[in-house]
């Protein structure tokens, strides 16, 4: 059986006739496509050297055969790319891999099957999170490098693994971020280190992409950066525009002609910004 890993990520596990199987479906689908030759057979067993060069065989079969954007994005590879009932009934171990807002990784061990809530409560256990703490962060989707997406309590995280993994994000299409609104609940959470942490981390990457508008305080921020003095950072920075606000992608409006809108909502407002149809403000 062969664990399979696209960009880092475990997508399932296969047995060889599978990947022959594979291979013979997909020359009949694309009749036009030169495919690359699939490891060969072989009637006896295989010494330890010669599975590992079978193993890197049919890896770089994937790698070369998935490079094709419309072959890796077809029905029959997203289906070989999915775990298989046949040989494990659906709860297969799978490791996911989790970004954390201090940029480090996490990586866990969950079936396959498993939910958001249970992928959630797996992650919160292994970065030593206790339960209180847990309360204001939550699993995300990262759609691209300006929008992240809050996952619902009853999807299924491994799916999201076999969707993107010719996605532009290294290593991960998951992430842990803060889900807090209210800038006095948080607050009184300075003595948690954890979660200060965290917070610290993930309103530095916001003032990075200009989520957060910093401005005439952007010295004195920057030098708190410097010295780590993370519960003073954020204290001065809840007071800047855009902290603690959620922006969504431009999108079209009604009530635009021309041109289209990007929405922003906090606890205190919603927001509409006009702009270009390519995202830019007017």
């Amino acid at each position: 059986v062969y664990n399979v890993y696209m960009a880092g990520r475990q997508l399932c596990s296969k047995r060889y006739r599978e990947f022959a199987i594979l291979h013979q479906n997909l020359k009949r689908e694309f009749a036009n496509f030169t495919f690359p030759r699939l490891p060969g057979k072989w009637p006896f067993s295989l010494s330890e050297q010669q599975l590992d060069a079978r193993r890197r065989g049919l890896e770089e079969y994937l790698e070369k055969v998935c490079s094709i954007r419309v072959i890796g994005e077809s029905d029959i590879m997203q289906e070989f790319l999915s775990e298989s009932d046949e040989n494990y009934n659906g709860v297969s171990d799978v490791e996911l891999r989790v970004a954390l807002p201090d940029v480090t990784t996490v990586t866990v061990r969950v079936k396959k099957n498993s939910t958001t809530d249970q992928v959630y409560q797996a992650v919160a256990a292994k970065v030593g999170m206790d339960s209180v703490t847990a309360n204001y962060f939550a699993l995300f989707e990262v759609i691209n490098h300006s929008f992240v997406r809050k996952l619902a309590p009853n999807e299924f995280p491994h799916k999201l693994y076999v969707q993107n993994y010719t996605s532009a994000v290294p290593g991960t299409c998951l992430t842990l971020r803060k889900w807090l609104f209210t800038t006095e609940e948080e607050a009184l959470l300075n003595d948690n280190d954890l979660a200060v942490a965290y917070f610290f981390h993930q309103a530095v990457d916001d003032v990075k992409k200009g989520y957060i508008k910093a401005e005439e305080k952007s010295y004195q921020l920057q030098k708190l950066c410097e010295q780590r003095k993370m519960v003073m950072y954020l204290t001065m920075l809840r007071t800047c525009e855009g902290y603690n606000e959620i922006t969504f992608p431009h999108c079209s409006c009604d009530s635009r002609r021309k041109g289209h809108v990007i929405s922003a909502i906090s606890i205190r407002h919603f927001k509409l910004h006009a702009c270009t149809e390519e995202g830019q403000l007017e």
